[in-house]
């Protein structure tokens, strides 16, 4: 019988897929068998052929696991199912998960199962994440960012709603001047409390950075440049609002940044060309300038042109940042490596009954 590991979070975007991939990856090398599941999805997509979810989805096909799509995701929380349920008419989606779980584990030594984005996600179906952990019986995994010692009531409310089943915790995207307070704080507290810190990861930009080709869908805006400029990583946003006197300072503060201004502010612009600066956004739907084009040209440097204002797009480039995926294989990469260095995987083991091969 395949052993179960369910990898939860209280919030949005704390690295849980990433987290299950470093999972996956050093199992892998450990010579385990291996099932992975999302049994819940909210974050459904939709493609001229089927319905699925994206994080589920990208995890199957780059770790190239065998299982079908609808085993491994074989509850969609949609529009259709709420009607069905508000209408008294529930479908029997405790059943899909059960019967896709003994597809999943069926020859594997351990299962990784990914919760849902939020802790309360599945409530309507009577599948959140404590009912699901409840009717798997599953040892929990818990995957936070940290903010500040407030993360500690999430911890210890989660530990002591789920009747201790939480082994372990990862605190995730922990920023420098924070770390040592974790490391000689936080961490020995929540030990005395009985959850092991497995994982402290520090806050890395590169992490949470995009490519310009996905600001570029975001923004819906047009493009100007070589084509394989968008996959540039941008790290951070700086904006353009400034005398061009004390710009070249500015600027210089952060690397591979994307510069938003306005397409009227030439002097801005070729300022920032002379810095680190992974992208151009121009706004007011203005035409770049020729001198601008031909420097941008020079440093390759792709340019964004968009409708909206400065203030509207830089709103718009937030909501992209707070919802980073690891859709680029150097970030994957990157992340896995972490986990290898800030990740105790034999404690996992020790804990879960698992005997490196």
């Amino acid at each position: 019988m395949a052993t179960l590991l369910y990898v939860a979070s209280t919030e949005t975007f704390v690295g849980k897929s990433a987290v299950c991939m470093g999972l996956i990856s050093h199992l892998r090398h450990d010579g385990f068998e291996i099932g992975y599941m999302k049994p819940v999805s909210v974050s459904v997509a939709h493609t001229t052929e089927t319905t699925l979810d994206e994080d589920a989805t990208l995890i199957r096909e780059t770790l190239g696991l065998e299982t079908s799509v609808d085993q491994i995701s074989p509850v969609f929380i949609t529009p259709q199912v709420v009607d069905a349920i508000m209408n008294g008419q529930p479908p029997m989606l405790a059943e899909k998960i059960q019967e896709g779980y003994r597809t999943v584990s069926r020859g594997k030594e351990i299962v990784i199962m990914e919760g849902t984005n939020r802790w309360v996600e599945g409530a309507l179906v009577d599948l959140a994440a404590d009912q699901v952990i409840a009717m798997l019986n599953a040892p929990v995994l818990l995957v936070c960012r940290y903010h500040s010692t407030l993360t500690v009531d999430n911890i210890l409310t989660v530990q002591r709603y789920l009747n201790n089943r939480v082994i372990g915790v990862l605190l995730n995207q922990i920023e420098q001047p924070q770390l040592d307070l974790v490391e000689k704080k936080v961490a020995p507290f929540l030990e005395s409390r009985g959850i092991m810190v497995l994982g402290m990861l520090p806050h890395e930009p590169f992490l949470a950075s995009v490519s310009v080709g996905e600001i570029e869908a975001h923004l819906g805006g047009a493009y100007v440049g070589s084509p394989e400029w968008r996959n540039k990583l941008v790290e951070s946003l700086m904006v353009g609002a400034m005398g061009a006197e004390s710009s070249l300072s500015f600027f210089r503060r952060r690397a591979n940044k994307a510069v938003i201004t306005g397409g009227d502010r030439i002097d801005l612009q070729l300022v920032a060309l002379e810095t680190s600066t992974s992208a151009l956004i121009l706004t007011g739907n203005m035409r770049p300038a020729v001198n601008v084009l031909n420097r941008a040209e020079e440093r390759e440097v792709p340019i964004i042109l968009v409708t909206t204002d400065t203030l509207t797009t830089v709103e718009h480039c937030e909501k992209l940042f707070g919802r980073v995926r690891f859709r680029q294989h150097a970030k994957l990469q990157h992340f896995i490596e972490m986990m290898e260095r800030h990740f105790d995987y034999q404690r996992l083991y020790d804990t879960l009954g698992l005997r490196k091969k």
